[in-house]
This record gives C-alpha cells, sequence and structure tokens, in this order.
C-alpha cells in the first residue's frame, strides 16, 4: 500500500499547513502528500483546499478575493486547536521547497468552469523552477485543466480526479494524458484496478480514514495508492502485515 497523507498529516495538525506538511515528512513510511492550491487576487499560487476562507482560517471570503499579503495575515490553525495559532497559509512555492528531495507531492488544482485562468503555467513554472518534475503529481476534477497542463509539460504526470465510475474511462485518461486516476473509495474494485493495472495507469482511492477499512484495503488490493488524514492508521496495519508474514 503507498500511503498518500492527506492535505498533510491533517488528523495531527492544520491540513495544508507547514506543520501538517512537517508531520508527514518526520514518518518515511509516507510515500506521498497530498495538497490543494488557488490563486491568490494577485495571482500566486497558494495551498488552501476550499474556494473559501471561513472553514479553516479566521478570514472571510473566496481565496481569490484577497492578495498573498493579506491571506498570509490570517490564523489557518486555531481553527484545529490553538496550540497552532501561528499556522499560515503557505505558498505553493513553499510546499515545493519543503518537500524536495524527501517525498512527493500531489498537487490539486481546484478548478472550477472558469476561474484561475493560466494556474497550470504558474503551477509548472514553479515546478520546474526548482527542479521537481519527477517529484510531482499534478491533478483536478477539472480534466480540461489536466489536458492543457500535459501538453504544457509532458515530463510532469498528471492525474484525473472522479467521484464517481465513469463510463469510457480509458479513452478519458488518454485523452487528457494522464498516468493517473483517483477515486472515492467506495467506487473501487476488483475489475478497475486490474483493468488499470493492465492500463499502466496508477491507480488511487481516497478519503480512507476507517482502521477496518484501511486493513481491507491493504489485504485486497497491496499495491493501492491509498490516501488518507490518518497515515499513522495506514503504517500500522501495514506493520501489522509485515510482522505476520514473518
Amino acid at each position: 500500500m503507498t500511503i498518500v497523507a492527506h492535505r498533510g498529516c491533517s488528523g495531527a495538525a492544520p491540513e495544508n499547513t507547514p506543520a501538517a506538511f512537517k508531520l508527514a515528512l518526520e514518518e518515511p513510511g509516507i510515500a506521498i502528500i497530498e495538497l490543494d492550491v488557488h490563486l491568490s487576487k494577485d495571482g500566486v499560487p497558494v495551498v488552501i483546499h476550499d474556494h473559501t476562507l471561513e472553514r479553516t482560517t479566521n478570514g472571510t471570503g473566496r481565496v481569490d478575493a484577497h492578495t498573498l499579503e493579506e491571506l498570509r495575515g490570517l490564523d489557518a490553525g486555531s481553527a484545529f486547536a490553538p496550540a497552532f495559532a501561528a499556522e499560515r497559509i503557505p505558498t505553493l512555492e513553499e510546499a515545493l521547497e519543503l518537500a524536495k528531495g524527501r517525498c512527493k507531492l500531489h498537487i490539486e488544482l481546484k478548478m472550477l468552469a472558469r476561474e484561475y485562468a493560466g494556474i497550470e503555467e504558474k503551477v509548472i513554472a514553479l515546478v520546474q523552477r526548482h527542479g521537481m518534475q519527477r517529484e510531482v503529481v499534478l491533478s483536478s476534477f477539472n480534466h480540461d485543466s489536466m489536458k492543457l497542463a500535459h501538453e504544457l509539460d509532458p515530463s510532469i504526470a498528471t492525474g484525473l480526479i472522479f467521484l464517481g465510475k465513469p463510463v469510457l474511462l480509458a479513452e478519458q485518461l488518454r485523452h487528457a494524458g494522464a498516468s493517473s486516476l483517483s477515486m472515492h473509495h467506495a467506487f473501487l474494485t476488483r475489475e478497475l484496478a486490474d483493468e488499470m493495472a493492465g492500463l499502466g495507469i496508477d491507480l488511487g482511492v481516497w478519503t480512507v480514514n476507517d482502521p477496518a477499512l484501511l486493513a481491507r484495503i491493504a489485504a485486497e488490493y497491496p499495491g493501492m495508492r491509498v490516501t488518507t488524514d490518518y497515515p499513522e492508521r495506514a503504517l500500522r496495519i501495514m506493520r501489522e502485515r509485515e510482522l505476520e508474514v514473518r
């Protein structure tokens, strides 16, 4: 099982913050950190999940209605716990600098229909500047965005995210130039796993937090990429399975 720390170790620290990323980087068993990117009002890629600020910060309104300076002034930790009051919304560049040479990143572009024009170019430019083309995967629910990203730099892997199980899945992946697929765990089947393996597609499921479900996936799909808020649960299951094998 390939363990992906969802928005960092978001069960133990505020999601998408340096604190959550640093916790994930301390555990060598975590293969990938997943994070989300929006653009600030002045066009800087910033790491936050929601399109609005209320749930995870003490700010209000849309992320893209605020400049980077304004976003940096917000408290991005107290909503999780008062001890994290010093946490701030990081830029994508800061996240890249933290992870370079240490852990792969799955970067989700939070694109709706007509927002964030140019986000693909901005994100790819940062990845290229840091020489991390082989250390990141770009992904999105907006598949047009991933098609564009693949065309801009085919050396950077791209992935499509789905909530359900679409028809013509192989054709969609091929059309977008995507080499990975992420979908909700409820839609995982043996047939799907076998089909994607046959196509050479990296298949992953999200967001798996229940220990019993983590254990079942580890047993039935040992090579699966699994995104979780609680990587420590997945690591414990993997280590217990290793002891059983011995």
